[in-house]
């Protein structure tokens, strides 16, 4: 098992994701912090929350099947845009287990793990527990990311690659 991140091949639509993606209400992305570090309010770095799905059928849809897939009841939508030719510095998240990243931008930067160095992935399950950062790119970087905030990584990807199997009782007499 891979201990940073694992390639998902997951259906998705990512014209629709996109048109979503320009309904959401973004703000810079603010830790709740006052650490005097990136993270306290970040305005290169803009989260578009989506609490309200009426107007987001494929992030509902992708929302749902994550959850069911990983068995989470807490599994939470947000969009984010990076501007052209900035960085994230090197972090852990805070109180998210891991993610689902579904990078919308036809071109990216990829992300840095500390301890692996650079992987490029278009969708996957990610351990942001573990240190990671973004370098600077001549273009935007949009995603969609699903915050899992109560399934480890390990279990997450043994849930996912573990087939959901039903029973059928049938009683004979």
């Amino acid at each position: 098992m891979n201990l940073y991140y694992t390639h998902l091949d997951i259906n998705y639509d990512s014209e629709l994701l996109i048109k979503e993606s320009k309904i959401a209400a973004y703000k810079p992305f603010e830790s709740g912090n006052q650490n005097g570090n990136f993270w306290d309010y970040a305005p290169t770095w803009m989260q578009g929350r989506v609490n309200d799905f009426s107007n987001f059928p494929e992030v509902e849809r992708l929302t749902k099947f994550i959850a069911h897939k990983i068995n989470s009841n807490d599994v939470r939508p947000r969009f984010y845009k990076q501007e052209a030719n900035t960085e994230l510095p090197m972090h852990r998240d805070q109180n998210t287990k891991c993610c689902v990243n579904i990078v919308l931008s036809e071109k990216a930067a990829p992300i840095i793990w500390e301890d692996i160095g650079n992987v490029s992935y278009d969708c996957a399950l990610l351990n942001i527990t573990q240190s990671h950062a973004v370098p600077a790119f001549p273009e935007e970087r949009l995603l969609l990311k699903f915050s899992i905030f109560d399934v480890e990584y390990e279990e997450a990807i043994r849930r996912w690659t573990t087939p959901i199997i039903k029973n059928s009782v049938s009683v004979n007499n």
